[in-house]
């Protein structure tokens, strides 16, 4: 209720009678409901959400009739949806394969419950298809005219085409910006899925010696967030790490590496994936045994200096000026180019960066930061790319509280690796 009482408020500052919701971050924050078919990444939604902005009027849901089922098992493992009004459409043959009679079938719980909330929250029929079923809803709820927001254009074209008469305007970012503050109840959740981050850096720590391949450090650590029911970010589960002509590059992007780790070598462990559909993103830095006094000292320095930019994570702080703290620090202990500094403060939860931006949010134009507010969620990354020493990484996810920032992290900010 707190995440639609938001919203609504947003929408009445864009003058938006209702929402209409298909990319699944939102369906996901608007209602609670997710599903394996989201991970296929169609070209076309699967699921949706209507936000009406009159309080009176339900927050609705449209699913597959075939997912129907899925509600009750989400409620089970406590992850209950929270729409008012559940709308079904069919989904090629699925959902006609599903009613099919059987006289030979057992009556399942599941089925009994299935039918139960049909009968007590679905309305209308089960239409042909997620568009007809959007629009026959918005129909029956006097929401067909008027000024409606889409977070996916296309879906407002094919609504326009259908005889509706309404104002369609683009909405991601009123999402966006309801998004970025949290309501406590995805706080919590961020304090727990905190605790898995540290659990599956420790791996990527523990997994490393001499000898060992990049590939082996990744799988150790997926093996590690499955276990602990978060998923890795991608077929591995660290974003750095690769070669380039038999050279150990850190700052490539998720690359393969098959070569082992060598006594000195830094690794950068960016641990990343998505646990309660928030992501995880912290890290480390280590060194393959001892490493030199030159770079424990760099890295210190930059741990300073992390620091004080972690002291100004207050609300009505100016993300933008974070960089300068932490170039001017460097530069006053004698770092190397310290303008090789990548300072980057982003908001992050259903996806890895949300910035209150319009679009497009990740030009060069959005390095000038955004001004921070309570309960916000902010990761602070912080990476050194100078290359007289070498790359060195670390990267926390902080909650802004009025008596300042909230680590949801233990990991200390100290040089890791096997020693």
């Amino acid at each position: 209720m707190q995440r639609i009482e938001r919203l609504r408020g947003l929408m009445a500052d864009d003058h938006m009678d209702a929402v209409v919701l298909t990319t699944p971050h939102n369906v996901l924050y608007s209602t609670g409901y997710t599903s394996v078919l989201e991970k296929w990444q169609l070209h076309e939604p699967l699921a949706a959400a209507v936000v009406p902005l009159d309080p009176e009027k339900p927050v609705m849901l449209f699913l597959p009739e075939a997912n129907l089922a899925l509600l009750m098992v989400q409620e089970e493992a406590g992850n209950p949806d929270r729409a008012d009004e559940i709308r079904v459409f069919d989904m090629i043959n699925f959902c006609e394969v599903m009613r099919s009679d059987d006289p030979a079938a057992a009556a399942s719980l599941i089925g009994q419950e299935s039918v139960k909330v049909y009968g007590e929250r679905v309305r209308g029929n089960c239409e042909p298809d997620i568009i007809e079923s959007i629009r026959t809803a918005l129909i029956d709820h006097q929401l067909d005219s008027g000024t409606i927001g889409f977070d996916d254009l296309r879906v407002m074209a094919h609504l326009g085409r259908s005889g509706l008469n309404f104002n369609g305007v683009d909405a991601l970012e009123t999402l966006i910006r309801s998004r970025i503050v949290k309501t406590e109840p995805e706080l919590e959740a961020f304090r727990r899925v905190g605790r898995v981050a540290d659990k599956s850096l420790a791996a990527a720590a523990d997994a490393l010696r001499p000898g060992v391949s990049w590939n082996e450090v990744q799988n150790a650590v997926a093996d590690t967030m499955v276990r602990l029911e978060a998923v890795p970010v991608d077929e591995g589960a660290m974003l750095f790490g690769g070669t380039f002509r038999d050279a150990f590059i850190p700052e490539l992007f998720r690359t393969r590496d098959d070569r082992p780790l060598d006594t000195g070598q830094v690794v950068i462990l960016e641990t990343q994936g998505v646990c309660e559909g928030f992501w995880i993103d912290i890290n480390r830095t280590a060194v393959i045994g001892e490493p030199t006094a030159e770079y424990q000292r760099l890295h210190d320095v930059l741990r300073d200096a992390f620091e004080l930019m972690v002291a100004e994570l207050q609300p009505g702080a100016w993300t933008g000026g974070l960089p300068k703290i932490a170039h001017d620090h460097l530069r006053d202990n004698g770092i190397p180019v310290p303008e090789k500094l990548l300072v980057l403060a982003h908001g992050i939860g259903h996806m890895t960066l949300e910035f209150p931006f319009d679009f497009p949010a990740q030009g060069r134009a959005r390095a000038q930061g955004f001004q921070l507010e309570e309960n916000m969620v902010i990761s602070l990354d912080c990476l050194y790319y100078g290359g007289e020493l070498g790359p060195c990484h670390m990267e926390n996810v902080y909650i802004i509280t009025k008596d300042g920032p909230e680590n949801t992290y233990s990991t200390p900010l100290k040089l890791m690796g096997p020693r």
